[in-house]
């Protein structure tokens, strides 16, 4: 499947709008259910142990991709939120407990919450991500977060994250080679930057 970055090239080469257009908005819901659905069963399944967490990040990953293209912050930060704190239990900086599982559990409720709030965003939903962003920040309070490269922004923030996404793909490939499904998230993000060198307003 195309991802929502490939989509919205394919849509329009034009400078990027606020609003997100009613096609990308259902690419967007459709992709991120997907995401949120393959989070949800592999938390789940966790009660008694840590989680598959390479593949908590990589689907966290993913969400938080797709929801910044699409111009859902608040989603993209809860994803994030979740992709650090799976990053710290896989570098053992975090330990797994139940009030972990729980916190991750109830992270994962609000996204399928704010997923279906998309079309009707309002400020208690702004609320109810920040909340949750924020409960996730607390679990991992000296988790580095990656930062712009000097100058850049808008765009240049996004290449940054699609290039580390790329190199956390990759670290997990050395540890688990024969992982095709890592192998194929590695892949779809330089198609990525491959369609972004197309764009005029992109150095290359």
């Amino acid at each position: 499947m195309s991802t929502l970055f490939e989509y919205e090239l394919l849509r329009t080469n034009e400078p990027t709008i606020m609003t997100s257009p009613v096609g990308l908005l259902d690419f967007f819901i459709l992709e991120a259910s997907d995401s949120i659905d393959r989070l949800d069963a592999t938390v789940s399944r966790a009660s008694t142990g840590a989680p598959d967490l390479d593949v908590v990040l990589r689907h966290a990953r993913t969400l938080r991709g797709s929801s910044t293209m699409a111009r859902q912050n608040g989603i993209a930060e809860v994803a994030s939120g979740i992709e650090r704190v799976a990053r710290a239990l896989r570098d053992g900086e975090l330990q797994w407990s139940p009030a972990l599982h729980g916190a991750l559990v109830a992270a994962v409720d609000d996204l399928k919450l704010l997923l279906r709030s998309v079309r009707n965003w309002s400020t208690a939903d702004d609320r109810r991500a920040q909340s949750r962003t924020a409960e996730l920040a607390r679990l991992v309070p000296e988790a580095p977060r990656r930062a712009p490269t000097p100058g850049s922004g808008g765009g240049g923030a996004f290449l940054v994250a699609e290039t580390g996404d790329i190199a956390d793909a990759l670290e997990q490939l050395v540890r688990r080679p024969s992982d095709r499904e890592t192998l194929d998230v590695a892949l779809r993000h330089v198609r990525t930057l491959r369609g972004v060198a197309s764009v005029r307003d992109v150095p290359p």
